[in-house]
């Protein structure tokens, strides 16, 4: 209140002191009095003098301001301006203070995110690889160095590709060029040097509707993929091992059912056929347990030929009739003899049908309905397998094509089986260059299907 009041004190007096110059100059010339100009001269000079010095004050003020604006903006955010007297210049370094602050108070804001951000990425097990439209990195964190043995930094200096040449990361670049926004894809790259396994995901970047570049996920997958070496490996000569002692159990098995061994009373004849069932249930797991072991050390190899599914459909549903009848499950065939010849490898094909069978039998509950069909559409085949009975939950799609895994993964679940049999009918059907679709309604049952090209001699 006493700096307003000394504003404005300071106002009036200039103000008087010209008003009395200009009436003490009039009063001069009228009434030609010497000392009245001399006066007014003073007058006037001293309101020159003091509206002189008012003015240095003001410019000194600016002065001081714009120095504090240009070092904010040269980002000594820190710099504060004398608030002035002068209530309009009071109010420029008021406002100039405040910007400074919020500015400041924004800066620390961001820094603490960077920070925050770039501990994450920096604690982050995968290796993170940003790249722009370009190819150029843009951004990688530590453990992406490290995975590539690279000491430096490289963000904006070298090209992705020139790091790691690789054929399959230069195809999963292409193929993220043209999916949509937030669609994964993803390829495993086998290194030499050094040697490692990546599992390697790439998403697109969006900038609005334009493309900003590429984001890529590095897992060393190297350990994962020795285990599952030994652990197929362990599953082949397991395998190996036990199908000779059970050769031999199984034809002894045969001997006491033919009692080419003696007669057997009742009880030991109920007792030999449950022994015979066990052996037989065995031996298929075993057989399951080879397969699976081959194909995933070896992979498939394929004789395509031409097949006709009538006939793999009825040899697979005459199979199947007698465990159907003992589930009291009806099953049905809706195959047309006149579809054209499919190019497949027909024993192959014959096992997927009877799996897919076999596992809709398996799940479907007594008074059921199993029915095996296909259809031609265009240049395909749809062939499928599809049940009345329990259903699969949608987020377990995926796993149940899995090794080993089973849905009911309890020591008392109901239904055996080493849970290898949609895993391998997976690999078959990708290996025709098909892939399998499911769908499936809990409570009301599932369909298996998947689509086989024309053959040659039938197109």
């Amino acid at each position: 209140m006493r700096r307003f009041v000394g504003r404005l004190q300071t106002k009036l007096i200039l103000t008087y002191l010209f008003i009395i110059g200009v009436i003490l100059g009039v009063v001069g010339i009228f009434v030609a009095r010497p000392f009245v100009a001399y006066a007014a001269v003073v007058t006037f000079g001293i309101a020159i003098v003091l509206s002189l010095w008012m003015v240095r004050r003001l410019s000194c003020s600016v002065t001081t301001m714009v120095d504090v604006a240009h070092q904010i903006a040269e980002g000594d955010l820190s710099r504060r301006v004398a608030v002035p007297e002068e209530q309009e210049l009071a109010m420029l370094a008021r406002a100039l203070n405040t910007l400074g602050q919020k500015l400041q108070e924004r800066l620390n804001n961001v820094e603490e995110e960077q920070a925050r951000t770039a501990g994450i990425l920096e604690s982050m097990v995968e290796g993170l690889v940003a790249i722009d439209q370009q190819g150029r990195i843009v951004l990688m964190n530590g453990a992406a160095l490290r995975m590539l043995r690279m000491g430096q930094d490289l963000e904006g200096t070298r090209h992705l590709l020139e790091i790691i040449r690789h054929p399959e990361l230069h195809t999963l670049l292409q193929e993220c060029d043209t999916c949509a926004a937030g669609t994964v894809c993803r390829r495993e790259l086998t290194l030499h040097s050094p040697p490692m396994t990546l599992m390697v995901h790439a998403v697109p970047l969006r900038r609005g509707a334009d493309r900003g570049g590429t984001l890529l996920v590095f897992h060393d997958v190297t350990e994962l993929r020795r285990l599952e070496r030994v652990r197929q490996e362990f599953v082949a000569n397991a395998s190996h091992e036990l199908r000779t002692p059970l050769a031999h159990v199984k034809g002894y098995v045969e001997l006491l059912e033919g009692k080419e061994l003696g007669q057997l009373t009742p009880e030991q004849g109920k007792a030999v056929s449950v022994i015979s069932r066990a052996t037989l249930r065995l031996e298929h797991l075993i057989e399951d347990l080879i397969a699976f072991s081959t194909a995933s050390r070896e992979g498939l190899a394929l004789d395509l030929r031409p097949a006709q599914l009538a006939q793999l459909a009825e040899a697979t549903l005459e199979r199947s009739k007698d465990k159907a009848a003992l589930a009291g499950v009806a099953i049905q065939l809706s195959v047309d003899r006149g579809l054209p010849y499919v190019q497949a490898d027909m024993d192959k094909l014959s096992w997927v049908l009877y799996q897919l069978v076999d596992n809709a039998i398996k799940f479907t509950l007594s008074g059921g309905r199993v029915k095996l069909w296909a259809e031609q559409v265009d240049r395909y085949v749809t062939v499928a397998v599809s049940d009345t009975g329990i259903g699969i939950p949608s987020d377990k799609f995926e796993e149940i094509f899995e090794p080993f895994h089973q849905l009911d993964g309890s020591p008392t679940r109901r239904r055996g089986g080493t849970g290898l049999g949609l895993a391998l009918v997976k690999q078959i059907v990708s290996a025709h260059g098909a892939s399998i679709q499911v769908e499936s309604t809990e409570n009301a049952g599932s369909t298996f299907r998947f689509d086989l090209p024309l053959a040659t001699d039938s197109a």
